[in-house]
């Protein structure tokens, strides 16, 4: 059986149009959120915050998973975003954080660079 995972996803600074492009990305690379606020932050610049619960991918890590949902949200935006993910699975009452900040766009943009946007 399959573990769910509750994920809390923020991205900013980002365009509005960049964040509905985060949201495709998103939406393709995983599935489309339950919970989307989009806050913001001066004028023509947002936080996009994301909640959802669902399985990832049949053996895959919770790592792997936050580095593909990066790539994919880097790849449609066409630039670094600071990435912040509250990730932990459902039954669990505290989660992992994962920060992707610009060093961790360089390497793992580095081992997506050649993949599809939608990393399948």
């Amino acid at each position: 059986m399959s573990t769910t995972y509750r994920l809390q996803l923020s991205i900013a600074p980002i365009s509005p149009a960049e964040a509905e492009r985060s949201l495709l990305a998103i939406k393709r690379a995983w599935c489309m959120p339950s919970w989307v606020r989009r806050q913001a932050l001066a004028e023509q610049v947002i936080l996009l915050e994301v909640r959802h619960e669902a399985e990832l991918k049949p053996n895959e890590s919770p790592d792997w998973f936050v580095e593909r949902i990066g790539a994919a949200i880097w790849q449609e935006t066409g630039r670094y975003v600071r990435i912040s993910v509250d990730i932990a699975p459902h039954e669990a009452p505290d989660g992992r954080i994962y920060v992707l900040d610009e060093p961790a766009y360089w390497r793992i943009m580095q081992s997506f660079r050649l993949s599809s946007a939608r990393f399948s």
